[in-house]
Order: C-alpha cells, then sequence, then structure tokens
C-alpha cells in the first residue's frame, strides 16, 4: 500500500505548492501520521479475520515514512530473507492474494531429507500439541526433527541414532516419532507420533502431508489501507496545516 501525494492526492499538491518550503514538510507529517494509522487498522483487521495471530504475524508489516524528497508513504509485509523466522510475506501473501503459501523452515527441512515429497505441505494433525495461538508447539517440533535426524541447532537431545543413550532418552520421553512419505496400510503421508501407555500404545498423525496449503483472501490488505487513507489523511493534512509555528502570533 503506497501513498503518492501527487498521484493520490493531486488537489493537495496545490495547496502545498501555497506553502512554500514549509509545503514538503507538512505533507511528509501528513503522509506517514496516515501510514502509521494504516498500520494500525491492518493489525486490527489480523485479530478480527485470524484465529489467535501471534504477535510475530501481527508486527508482520513495516512502515516506511515520507520524506521532502520523496513524498511517498508505504505500508507493507516484511520480507527479510535474513531475519530469523519465517518472513511474515510467506505467510501473509497468500492471505491477501489468496493460493498456496510459502514452505516453512521445518518442511524446507523434511523435503531436503527426502522425508515428505517436494512442493508438498505439512498440515497439523491430531497428534499435534497447539499453543495459545493455535500453532504447533515449537518444542514438539523441536523433539520431532531432533528424533528424525533433522534438526539444526540445540533442543531436544532424543536422535534416533539406535545407541543405547538414544534409546533411554526416547523410551523417558515415552514417544517415538516416524514418518510415512508416501503412506503406508490406510494412513496418510505425513509423521506420526507414537505414544506408549502402562498398556499399550497409540498411533497418531502429528502432520498430515498434503498436496496444496490453498488460502482464500481473508486479510482486506489493501481495502482497509485505503479506506484509512481516505478517512485519516485530510485530518492529519489540515491538522499540520493550521498548526502555529514557532514565533507567530
Amino acid at each position: 500500500m503506497r501513498m503518492n501525494l501527487r498521484t493520490d492526492f493531486p488537489a493537495v499538491a496545490a495547496r502545498i505548492e501555497e506553502l512554500g518550503r514549509r509545503g514538503p514538510i507538512v505533507a511528509t507529517i501528513a503522509l506517514t501520521r496516515t501510514a502509521k494509522d494504516v498500520q494500525a487498522a491492518i493489525k486490527a483487521e489480523m485479530r478480527s479475520v485470524f484465529d489467535r495471530p501471534t504477535p510475530y504475524a501481527l508486527n508482520g508489516t513495516f512502515l516506511k515514512p515520507a520524506t521532502k524528497t520523496s513524498l511517498e508513504a508505504r505500508v507493507w509485509v516484511k520480507d527479510n530473507p535474513f531475519g530469523k523466522g519465517t518472513p511474515a510475506d510467506r505467510f501473509l501473501g497468500p492471505q491477501i492474494f489468496g493460493g498456496n503459501r510459502g514452505l516453512k523452515g521445518m518442511e524446507r527441512l523434511l523435503q531436503a531429507n527426502g522425508m515428505m515429497l517436494q512442493g508438498w505441505f505439512a498440515m497439523p494433525g491430531d497428534g499435534a500439541t497447539l499453543d495459545a495461538n493455535g500453532n504447533v508447539r515449537r518444542a514438539q517440533i523441536t523433539q520431532m526433527l531432533s528424533q528424525l535426524k533433522v534438526q539444526r541447532g540445540a533442543g531436544h537431545e532424543s536422535r534416533a541414532s539406535g545407541s543405547t543413550r538414544s534409546n533411554r532418552t526416547i523410551a523417558r520421553q515415552g514417544v517415538t516419532y516416524f514418518v510415512l512419505p508416501n503412506g503406508n496400510r490406510g494412513l496418510p503421508p505425513g509423521v506420526y507420533i507414537k505414544r506408549r501407555f502402562a498398556h499399550g500404545t497409540a498411533i497418531k498423525p502429528m502432520f498430515v502431508f498434503v498436496q496444496q496449503a490453498q488460502y482464500k483472501t481473508r486479510l482486506r490488505f489493501h481495502e482497509i489501507g485505503q479506506a484509512t487513507i481516505e478517512a485519516k489523511f485530510s485530518g492529519h493534512f489540515d491538522a499540520e496545516f493550521n498548526r502555529p509555528r514557532p514565533g507567530s502570533t
């Protein structure tokens, strides 16, 4: 979502010229304040349309303020390829435009190790433990990847190496993870969790592999942004336009 003064507010451009050197300052402040309103409105929309969105998702937009030399402000989703976590554009983009979401880090690891077909997606199953935001708990994912020997970095030391120590660790945890890349005996492709109890065992899918993770458009990013611009910009511009300058009477 971009706000360009000369494109979106041509009538205001004439008022700016009347102000002389003060004009670009007034416009810059009004554009940036409106962009902040847009960012807040989109965050409110996320809370409305998503089920318990995480703080990471709610803070998934960035704001580029206007400057005196570039009378344009921009609000968009973060695409930080070098930051921690999945870039916001990978999971918010499909919510804005529809279509398949991007692969998550866990899915890329499973595919790189031949445990999930290329281009498929992992959806939570009955064996997944969800956190307060409705996502699979990171600790369980770490434990799963560690047992499957695809874990990168520190985590649960329960690698299924076959050693006596490894077997003791897994036995203590009481759970075993295994993968069926192509499914087997009526079980769909996925990652399964086997829990041991005093009188037997139970197997449930932690993740089920599917060919598509299709999203319908849910986040009305551009609609909310445009409505906010139309509602807020004029007020910000007039307030700054009419603000008494130091030394004036």
